[in-house]
């Protein structure tokens, strides 16, 4: 306390007026100091994106000449000084990842040469974290889902994680490698995900910060029932010619879906999707009745095509009309028609550019004549498998497929995960009364893969047929004599459900 010295003549004075006694020594006062600063208040903290760095911020003090950080110490138990910094900011930098570091903030003034520490904060902790992923998307087909997400710097690995409905609890789904993730084998329903990164120390992974939730609506489309359409021609009766050309197709009609090409046919012409699968077998592209029934090339309806999504098997049906109309050339594939397989040689890929982006070019790898009703045989419901919802539903799918083609290319395989494009138009050779169709198979070139050779191609001589074709044409089926290398994997998951 500082201490002030009265003057006793003064008092004397005083004191004489009043009639008391005069004090010989001056009288010593005691008198309180100004009040200490306020400690730093609204401490804020960010960590770096490293995860190693502690940008602390706070309110300015008044009357603070200067700051000071103390860091606490495990090893003493004692917070140390760190840094003094005249501004409202201080970096703790070198800390490792998924430690706590714990921290003080001090106003200094400046007494001489040196900072006073007024009042401290209270004690701060922060865990050290790498950020949430960012960019994280969600894309739904009929049976899973795919999540997407930026990197995260200092990343070793990721973490997803899934809504559980009964506990109201996010659970561990699975820990995978990049920044993506495939949930296969879904139901229909609504589901909800968050994403974190993993940190390894030693043998050992920490989860991170999670993302924000995910939500995702998983659709059966192969349940959905069909609608009424109408058809999405803009200009009424007013007919403007087709051009092969991306844009001017979509504006024309809100259906367009895409444009199919094979070299050297007339198979060089848009495809529309409808919200049903009836409509375009009967309308012509303007939407208009068509009473000669040559219709219009349409995309199967029950996973509709749009920018986001795709199936895993995009069917396209046409008509076989005698002028080459429609689909009518894929039975050129079938070498039972002309003897050969002289047509798939000259044309083993094509072209289908979507409407909405990007043109990919397909390889042929089987063709099939199949019977679509009971009382004439066997029926193998090819247009129901659109999307593959796991390995064993894809091989068993194409099993059947292959068990059908009427040829082989051994240089050329397919994979659970590649991207297939289906041909599919009416074809009588046993008569109108016998509903039967010619179906072509084929997979999109994969990255890298500029052409596949045809030199091999051989015709199937015992496909699988149905019973009526056998009892008109004799023979039966010899059993399956196709190469497993047809298939990547497929001798391993044959083996391993056997």
């Amino acid at each position: 306390m500082k201490k002030t010295r009265i003057l006793g003549v003064l008092l004397a004075g005083v004191m004489a007026v009043t009639g008391v006694p005069q004090i010989a020594e001056p009288l010593t006062v005691s008198v309180s100091a100004a009040a200490k600063l306020n400690a730093p208040a609204n401490i804020k903290t960010v960590v770096s994106t490293a995860g190693t760095d502690l940008q602390i911020t706070w309110d300015k003090v008044k009357g603070a000449d200067a700051y000071r950080v103390f860091v606490y110490d495990s090893k003493t138990k004692k917070y140390k000084d760190y840094k003094t910094v005249k501004v409202t900011k201080c970096v703790v930098k070198g800390l490792k990842i998924d430690s706590t570091c714990k921290f003080q903030v001090a106003a200094l003034v400046k007494s001489g040469s040196k900072y006073v520490v007024q009042a401290k904060s209270l004690a701060q902790s922060v865990k050290m974290q790498l950020p949430a992923p960012t960019g994280v998307k969600a894309t739904a087909t009929a049976s899973s889902v795919k999540l997407s997400w930026n990197k995260v710097k200092g990343a070793s690995a990721y973490r997803v994680y899934a809504y559980n409905t009964k506990t109201k609890k996010y659970v561990t789904l699975k820990n995978v490698a990049g920044p993506s993730c495939t949930v296969s084998s879904l139901k229909a329903g609504t589901y909800k995900f968050r994403v974190a990164a993993l940190y390894k120390s030693g043998k050992k992974y920490t989860a991170q910060k999670q993302s924000g939730i995910i939500t995702a609506k998983v659709i059966d489309y192969n349940k959905m029932p069909a609608k009424e359409h109408t058809s999405g021609y803009k200009y009424g009766s007013n007919i403007y010619p087709f051009k092969h050309d991306i844009e001017y197709m979509k504006n024309l009609n809100s259906d367009f879906v895409g444009w199919l090409t094979i070299a050297d046919t007339p198979i060089d012409q848009p495809v529309v999707q409808a919200s049903n699968n009836t409509f375009y077998l009967e309308h012509d592209f303007y939407g208009r009745y068509d009473y000669s029934k040559i219709g219009t090339t349409f995309a199967d309806y029950h996973v509709p095509v749009t920018k986001d999504l795709r199936p895993d098997n995009l069917i396209i049906y046409g008509h076989n009309i005698r002028t080459g109309v429609g689909l009518a050339k894929i039975t050129n594939y079938y070498p039972a028609r002309y003897g050969s397989l002289n047509f798939y040689l000259k044309h083993p890929t094509f072209k289908y550019e979507s409407a909405y982006g990007g043109q990919s070019n397909y390889v042929v790898f089987a063709g099939m004549f199949v019977n679509t009703e009971k009382k004439h045989g066997q029926v193998f419901n090819y247009f129901k498998f659109r999307n593959f919802s796991s390995e064993s539903q894809f091989y068993q799918y194409f099993e059947q497929v292959f068990d059908r083609s009427v040829f082989y290319n051994p240089d050329l395989d397919i994979k659970y995960g590649d991207k297939f494009l289906t041909l599919s138009t009416c074809y009588y050779p046993m008569g109108s009364d016998v509903d039967t169709r010619f179906v072509v198979f084929a997979r999109e070139l994969r990255p890298g893969e500029k052409s596949v050779s045809t030199v091999n191609a051989y015709t199937n001589k015992s496909p699988l047929y149905f019973d009526y074709y056998y009892k008109v044409n004799g023979g039966s089926w010899k059993g399956r004599n196709w190469s497993e290398s047809l298939m990547q994997g497929y001798s391993a998951w044959k083996k391993k459900n056997s």
